[in-house]
């Protein structure tokens, strides 16, 4: 790039040289070269074509009704929470009846779903402390003349056992062969096998 000075001494014009700083400071302050001009072209270049991008991004959106729009998001939340708010209650009544199940378990109730089939569940629901309310009605039901015998009092029976040779003792008190023989799969002694 040409320096202003010699370009002017070209042209048969000449500045003194004690005014020639101040000379090249005015025009660098009011003119600029070429290059700086394509540098500040090209930017302006750049910024038409985001204008223009954007410019056709909104134009996508010139017909959309911005008061449905919003209807229909207000109605997706509402969706949303209602699953939410079903999720959760189904979270709550399978922690209320596992809670009810290990009640029963632990009185050693015999049907669980025949003891729940009598218990005021709703009551219990509603209650502010549920484990001990559930563990309670279910004491209570085991203490209960009418459904004691829902529940095992005492050991569980025993029905027999085997030692490891395969005999068997204890049970109803049947023949000893007889047992034996419906162990091994044998028809009983009186009747003749085929």
């Amino acid at each position: 790039m040409k320096n202003i000075i010699e370009i002017m001494k070209e042209f048969g014009i000449e500045v003194p040289e004690d005014k020639q700083k101040d000379f090249e400071k005015k025009v660098l302050e009011h003119y600029k070269t070429v290059s700086d001009y394509d540098v500040q072209t090209k930017k302006l270049e750049a910024a038409e074509g985001k204008v223009k991008t954007l410019t056709d991004s909104l134009d996508k959106f010139k017909d959309v009704d911005v008061e449905k729009l919003n209807g229909d998001i207000d109605k997706l939340r509402k969706k949303l929470e209602d699953k939410d708010k079903e999720l959760a209650d189904q979270l709550a009544e399978r922690d209320f009846m596992d809670a009810v199940k290990e009640s029963i378990h632990a009185a050693k109730g015999k049907d669980a779903a025949k003891i729940i089939k009598l218990l005021d569940i709703e009551t219990l629901k509603a209650s502010k402390n549920q484990k001990d309310d559930i563990a309670a009605a279910v004491k209570a039901m085991a203490e209960d003349d009418v459904t004691r015998g829902m529940f095992q009092t005492g050991e569980p029976e025993k029905k027999g056992t085997a030692d490891v040779i395969g005999g068997i003792s204890g049970g109803s008190g049947d023949n000893m062969d007889a047992q034996m023989r419906a162990v091994m799969g044998l028809p009983p002694a009186d009747t003749k096998g085929e």
